[in-house]
C-alpha cells in the first residue's frame, strides 16, 4: 500500500501496520487456546459443519462407552446366575450318588436315615442356593420379586449393548426353581412336619408351581418322562424309612430298588433341565462377549474419526503459532517504524 509520509493526520502506513499487528495478535489468540485445550474447533464460528458432527460424533463415542459397561453388567449379571446353577447341579450330582448308594438293597436302616438326611440338607441347600442368586434386588433362579414371577419382566432381559435406542439383547429365561413356601429355616427345622411340602421344584417361568417334564433315560425302559422335582417325604418313603421317623400320612414302600430307581428319574429330569439352563447363560454370555468385542473397535474407530475434526494437530498449530509470533513483531517493528516517520515531521514543523 502506497504512504505519503508528510500526511499524519491519517498515516494509512501506521494503520495499516495497527491493522495486520490485531489480526496476527487474533490468530496467536486462537492459536493459544487450540494448544492450551488440544482442540482444533475451539468455538462453532471455525468450523460449523465440522462442529455438529463433532457433536454427533461424541454423542455416539460416549453411547458405545456406555454400551460396553452395560454388557460387563449382563455379563457379570448372567456370570452370577451360572455360577448358582452349577452349584445347584454339584449338589444335584450328591443326591444322585446318595440315591444311587441307596437303590442298592444291602443298605440297612441306620444307612437309609443317613443317606436320608444328606438328601434332605442338600435339597434345602438347593433351595437356599436358588433364593439367594440375586443381582440386586432380583431373584435370578427362583420367583422372589421383585418382580413377580408372572409379568413379562421376569421372563425377559433386555441389555442395552449399542449407542442408539433399540440397541438391545434380548435374554429369556425359561425355567425357575420353585421357592415360595419353603424359603423358611423354620420349615426345614420341623421337617417331619413339613415334609409333604418340602420340595426341590423345577418349572417354567409363567407357572413355577408345577413342575416340568423332562426325557431320561432308564436302562431297563429306554427314555421315559420324568418330572423335574423332588420331595422331602417322597425321599422318606422310597426308603421304606417314613413312617419310621413319623411323619404323618407316610406309606412306605415295599421295593426299595423299585421306588428310588424313579427317585433317580426325577434327579435326572432335573439335572438335565439345570444344565440346558447353564448352556443357554453361557450362550448369551458369549454372545455378549462378541457384541462387546465389536463395539470396542466401533468407539475406537468413532474415536478416531472424531479426533480429527475436533482435535488439533499440535505440530501444525505451533508451526502457525511461530509464524504469528514472527508476523507480530514484524507488525511492531512497522508500526513504530510508521509513528518515528511521523515524528520526523512534526520536528521539522517545530525546527529541529
Amino acid at each position: 500500500m502506497a504512504s505519503d509520509i508528510t500526511r499524519i493526520r491519517s498515516s494509512s502506513a501506521a494503520l495499516s501496520a495497527l491493522y495486520h499487528l490485531k489480526l496476527v495478535n487474533n490468530d496467536l489468540a486462537i492459536r493459544g487456546k487450540k494448544l492450551a485445550f488440544g482442540l482444533r474447533l475451539v468455538n462453532a464460528a471455525e468450523d460449523p459443519a465440522g462442529t455438529r458432527i463433532s457433536i454427533n460424533m461424541e454423542a455416539r463415542k460416549r453411547g458405545l462407552g456406555v454400551a460396553i459397561d452395560n454388557i460387563w453388567d449382563a455379563k457379570n449379571m448372567l456370570t452370577v446366575a451360572e455360577g448358582g446353577l452349577t452349584k445347584i447341579k454339584d449338589v444335584l450330582l450328591e443326591i444322585r450318588d446318595k440315591l444311587t448308594q441307596a437303590a442298592n438293597e444291602s443298605m440297612g436302616l441306620e444307612e437309609g436315615l443317613s443317606i436320608a438326611a444328606e438328601i434332605r440338607s442338600f435339597m434345602h441347600e438347593i433351595v437356599r442356593i436358588a433364593h439367594e442368586t440375586r443381582w440386586n434386588d432380583l431373584g435370578l433362579l427362583d420367583s422372589s420379586p421383585p418382580p413377580e414371577a408372572t409379568s413379562s419382566a421376569s421372563r425377559t432381559f433386555h441389555f442395552h449393548t449399542g449407542s442408539g435406542p433399540g440397541d438391545d439383547v434380548t435374554f429369556q429365561r425359561s425355567y425357575l426353581f420353585d421357592t415360595a413356601n419353603i424359603q423358611n429355616d423354620d420349615l426345614w427345622s420341623n421337617w417331619k412336619d413339613n415334609a409333604n411340602i418340602l420340595t426341590v421344584r423345577l418349572g417354567k417361568v409363567e407357572n413355577p408351581s408345577v413342575a416340568i417334564t423332562e426325557r431320561v433315560y432308564d436302562s431297563r425302559t429306554g427314555y421315559t418322562n420324568a418330572s423335574a422335582e423332588l420331595n422331602v417325604k417322597e425321599v422318606y418313603e422310597s426308603l421304606g424309612i417314613a413312617e419310621k421317623v413319623g411323619i404323618s400320612g407316610a406309606s412306605d414302600t415295599h421295593n426299595i430298588n423299585a421306588s428310588v430307581n424313579e427317585l433317580i428319574q426325577k434327579v435326572d429330569a432335573l439335572l438335565t433341565a439345570t444344565s440346558e439352563w447353564i448352556t443357554h447363560v453361557g450362550s448369551m454370555i458369549s454372545r455378549l462377549q462378541t457384541k462387546e468385542e465389536a463395539i470396542m473397535i466401533s468407539k475406537v474407530n468413532v474415536t478416531a474419526s472424531l479426533s480429527r475434526i475436533r482435535d488439533a494437530d499440535m505440530a501444525k498449530e505451533y508451526m502457525i503459532k511461530t509464524r504469528d509470533d514472527i508476523l507480530q513483531n514484524t507488525a511492531l517493528a512497522f508500526l513504530s517504524q510508521a509513528n518515528v516517520s511521523a515524528s520526523n515531521i512534526v520536528g521539522m514543523l517545530v525546527g529541529r
